[in-house]
């Protein structure tokens, strides 16, 4: 059964000690968590404000379906069906994702315009609403503020514009920051690192243009 709620599944099995980066992507991931040696676990992830690592032992596995991020989850529901039986096929568990998870119509058009309208203001006015309505919505359904959305998509399309060589003053013009040091100040504050040592991460630059908001 398709989950029209999923934007990709992925997996990861340790062969060694290891702390991996995760970078905000706008999307919370359905994940199952099989630790080496103990009961596997399914959990819903958070919408981080920045990176951050998470570490796994050695044969530590793991399962994630990155779900869209106007994916409205009824999430007590949905982990109690799986973890009634945590070790399932992928068919299953995205049967259970269809039941439990859905697109929400508004949701989705605030954020689309958000990534796109060149500000929180602007947005509002590509949707006809109020502030306090765009506020109501997103904390409601996503427990973050207009300005997380419209920040997190500037940063990531900036972020993943490095690999063209661009120079960064040039970069963060095209990019609607103020100046270079906008720039490198937000995507420190997102990603953990400045411009120009992230233009040398080849493995972050990769997480980047995976699929996720903006």
């Amino acid at each position: 059964m398709e989950a029209p709620a999923v934007l990709a599944c992925w997996r990861s099995l340790a062969v060694e000690v290891v702390d991996a980066t995760v970078l905000p992507d706008g999307c919370r991931d359905l994940i199952l968590s099989c630790p080496n040696g103990a009961r596997p676990a399914w959990f819903v992830s958070e919408l981080p404000a920045r990176a951050y690592t998470v570490r796994s032992e050695a044969g530590d596995r793991f399962v994630g379906f990155r779900l869209r991020p106007a994916a409205c989850i009824a999430a007590a529901p949905l982990l109690a069906a799986l973890q009634a039986r945590p070790e399932r096929d992928e068919a299953e568990a995205l049967a259970l994702i269809a039941e439990h998870v859905r697109l929400d119509a508004r949701l989705d058009e605030a954020l689309q315009a958000l990534a796109v309208a060149g500000g929180v203001l602007a947005a509002r006015r590509q949707l006809g609403v109020g502030e306090r309505t765009l506020e109501r919505l997103l904390h409601a359904a996503t427990g973050r503020p207009p300005r997380y959305w419209q920040g997190l998509a500037r940063a990531r399309r900036a972020a993943r514009a490095l690999s063209t060589g661009l120079p960064l003053a040039d970069l963060a013009v095209q990019h609607g920051y103020a100046d270079q040091a906008h720039l490198t100040r937000e995507l420190r504050a997102w990603f953990g690192l400045a411009p120009g040592a992230l233009r040398r991460r080849a493995d972050l630059l990769a997480l980047l243009a995976e699929p996720g908001y903006a």
